[in-house]
């Protein structure tokens, strides 16, 4: 299996549980943010436009070209190089079906890269999703066409359809992997049971991380002291670390991640931080932000016989399942 590409740096920059309402609920009770809890609500105007495929602009990082490409075909490419050929099909279909939805949220609550790039979308993992043309296979195909115009609605608007590689035993509450986004994502990105870490890479299932203490102090500053006492102060309900505090200085788990770097501090999901000689040792678990789909548990569900439908609304509950044009 080819190494993932994930949503980094800069994709957290653009993008950014929530209480169910129970029927029957009393008047004086409070209401629910309308934006957080699913609602039976009329499809939005900007999911209704789409009655045939739209073609999409995208911005070729390694040329600077700016392409004009239908949905479908972009879809491919993205599948191809965020997740690759060797998945079961029914976790290639769960992926399209993520893709799609994601990308066409980016591009209506996000603007895209319109503000970079003036285009829809870019094939830099850094600043929207990884995108490999060449690597489309017959199989990638297949999936994405038995998907066509098939996205997740969240109160008749487009869910941000967030996926990572190897999340388990739990994927993230949107306030463990963007907090900044816990706004404006529903109910339907909290943690959920995953299975990703029996088939993952080894080196994501346990892993130790050795980052200089020069770099930690720099990172978090000259109030963190001597880092002797670095620790995880706060955890999220999945486990994963929310706050890392050192002498009087504290730093957002997912911000510490991001200054060391997404490809070299793997995950939020440690299991100890702790000083040792001249480094900071970081333990842990698991690849990517770790919230909604799990690609490496999408594989295990699909080997499991599960269907994509199954795979999506597992980890997506409370979405609404909406084919956009045939």
């Amino acid at each position: 299996m080819k190494p993932l590409k994930k949503l980094t740096a800069l994709l957290v920059l653009l993008l950014f549980t929530a209480v169910l309402c129970i029927s029957g609920c009393q008047q004086a009770a409070k209401k629910p943010a309308p934006s957080r809890v699913q609602t039976p609500a009329k499809i939005a105007p900007e999911v209704l436009k789409y009655k045939k495929e739209p073609t999409i602009s995208l911005y070729r990082s390694a040329t600077g070209a700016k392409e004009q490409i239908k949905l479908e075909e972009y879809i491919k490419g993205v599948v191809a190089a965020e997740i690759g050929p060797k998945y079961p099909m029914e976790a290639l279909k769960a992926q399209a079906i993520v893709t799609r939805t994601m990308t066409l949220s980016l591009i209506e609550y996000e603007k895209g890269v319109r503000g970079k790039h003036g285009t829809d979308a870019s094939d830099n993992h850094t600043e929207f999703q990884a995108y490999d043309k060449k690597a489309i296979t017959d199989n990638i195909s297949k999936a994405v066409d038995a998907t066509r115009g098939q996205i997740l609605l969240f109160n008749g608007k487009f869910a941000y359809a967030l996926f990572s590689s190897a999340a388990g035993p739990k994927t993230a509450s949107i306030e463990e992997a963007f907090p900044k986004l816990a706004g404006k994502v529903g109910s339907y990105i909290r943690p959920v049971s995953t299975n990703g870490l029996k088939y993952a890479p080894a080196k994501y299932r346990n892993w130790t991380v050795k980052v200089p203490k020069s770099e930690i102090k720099r990172i978090m500053g000259s109030k963190a002291g001597s880092l002797n006492d670095i620790k995880i102060s706060k955890k999220g309900p999945s486990g994963r670390a929310l706050t890392i505090t050192a002498g009087s200085a504290s730093i957002a788990g997912v911000d510490l991640r991001q200054k060391i770097g997404f490809d070299r501090l793997y995950s939020t999901l440690l299991t100890s931080v702790k000083p040792e000689g001249n480094y900071i040792v970081f333990k842990g678990k698991g690849w990517g932000h770790g919230a909604g789909m799990e690609q490496w548990g999408a594989y295990a569900m699909a080997k499991e016989g599960k269907n994509a439908k199954q795979i999506v609304t597992h980890y997506f509950p409370g979405t609404t399942w909406k084919k956009l044009y045939k």
